[in-house]
C-alpha cells in the first residue's frame, strides 16, 4: 500500500511539474506576444509623430509661401493705385491750369452744394 501511494504521489508530482512547465512556457510565449505588440505600437507611435511633423511643416510651409504671394498682390495692387491715383491728380491740375476760373466755379459751387446738404438736417 505505501508503495501504491509513493507512486500515485510520484504520477502527481510528475503531473504537477509538466503542468507548470506548459505554464510557464505559456507565461514565456504570452511575454514575448506582448514584447512583440509593444514594439509594434512604439513604432506605430513612431511613424504618426514623423507624420504629423512632416504634415505641420508642409502646411506651415504652404501657408508662409500663400502669406508672401499675397504680400506681392498686395503691394503691387498698392502700386497701381497709387500710379493710378498720381496720374488723376496731374490730370486734374493740367485742367485747372488749362481753365482756372471754370475750377473756381466748380469747386464753389461743390462747397456750396455741401454746406446746404451740412445745414439743411437741422
Amino acid at each position: 500500500m505505501a508503495t501504491n501511494f509513493t507512486d500515485q504521489t510520484t504520477k502527481l508530482s510528475e503531473r504537477a511539474a509538466a503542468g507548470a512547465e506548459k505554464l510557464t512556457e505559456r507565461a514565456k510565449e504570452t511575454a514575448e506576444a506582448a514584447a512583440a505588440m509593444a514594439q509594434d505600437a512604439a513604432s506605430a507611435f513612431a511613424e504618426a509623430r514623423d507624420n504629423a511633423w512632416e504634415t505641420a511643416r508642409k502646411t506651415s510651409e504652404q501657408a508662409r509661401e500663400t502669406a508672401r504671394r499675397a504680400s506681392e498682390q498686395a503691394r503691387g495692387l498698392a502700386d497701381d493705385l497709387y500710379r493710378r491715383g498720381e496720374s488723376q491728380a496731374q490730370e486734374i491740375a493740367r485742367r485747372v491750369e488749362e481753365r482756372p476760373l471754370a475750377a473756381l466755379l466748380i469747386a464753389a459751387g461743390v462747397g456750396y452744394a455741401l454746406a446746404y446738404l451740412l445745414h439743411s438736417r437741422r
